[in-house]
């Protein structure tokens, strides 16, 4: 449910500016010897890094080339390259981070983001940072949402401030000031389809089924194209006792997302029980 921040056109930008060079050759992690174990785009790039070892805008291609196929360890290889050669690069640090998001490695993707930041402290980073704070229930979240704020950037980065500080509280189990939180978000951008729907959730939970429909439906005026909304609010009906209405809003979302076997299985149940 967290905020996808996406940086990858900066840290390509910024990672094609190092101007430090390799002197040896042979330290591309032996690329022509290492090269048959890979796909055949991978061998390509390894061989020309291998002919052309100071270039940095191959090893990005190589490093994007392996992450699109899943070779996560060796993409951090080849980024660690990278760091040898200019470890003061602020893409390359938050490059790393996210690929060991990738992995699920929140150790690794704390201390590359967080090394990041000490580089260069842009909204990006610092809400990265307070997003993954924020699922450990630690309070940095909240420090960093706030020193974000404090920046005064557009209203975009503000609005996502006030997000991940309601997913902290909500986090911790304080959900009024989550619902707060999350309000105050929608108020900096009222298209933020994740707020109402955490908001819906929230009280769903609590089975306040009612306020959580009213919530998921404003959810699918502000954005019908997003099958969650329909889907919970198509749960809300059915919690009220409405399972045509339901079984309707299960049929939309199914429609928008045929990937969400839940609104499937739900058609199939709510069909079964009319028999």
């Amino acid at each position: 449910m967290g905020v996808f921040l996406n940086m990858r056109a900066l840290i390509i930008v910024l990672l094609f500016l190092v101007t430090s060079s390799c002197n040896n050759p042979k330290s591309s992690n032996n690329a022509s010897h290492e090269a048959a174990a890979y796909p055949v785009v991978v061998q390509n790039l390894l061989h020309e890094i291998d002919r052309f070892p100071d270039s940095t805008e191959l090893r990005v291609q190589l490093v994007d080339t392996m992450d699109s196929l899943f070779l996560i360890k060796e993409a951090l290889a080849q980024i660690d390259s990278l760091i040898i050669r200019d470890s003061s690069n602020y893409g390359i640090w938050y490059r790393k981070g996210e690929l060991a998001i990738s992995i699920a490695d929140t150790s690794l993707a704390l201390s590359s983001f967080s090394h990041a930041a000490t580089l260069y402290a842009t909204p990006d980073v610092l809400l990265t940072l307070a997003n993954l704070y924020a699922a450990q229930k630690n309070k940095t979240a909240l420090a960093l949402c706030t020193k974000v704020i404090a920046q005064k950037p557009d209203r975009t980065y503000i609005a996502h401030s006030y997000y991940i500080t309601g997913l902290y509280y909500e986090n911790t189990g304080n959900t009024k000031v989550a619902i707060q939180n999350f309000n105050t978000c929608i108020q900096q951008n009222y298209t933020y389809i994740d707020a109402y729907l955490e908001i819906g959730w929230i009280y769903f939970d609590q089975k306040k089924y009612m306020a959580a429909n009213e919530i998921f439906e404003t959810a699918t005026a502000v954005k019908p194209t997003d099958a969650r909304g329909h889907y919970w609010n198509a749960k809300c009906l059915e919690k009220l006792g409405q399972p045509e209405q339901a079984l309707n809003k299960y049929q939309l979302a199914l429609n928008i997302d045929n990937t969400l076997t839940e609104a499937a299985e739900a058609i199939s149940r709510i069909k079964a029980a009319k028999k």
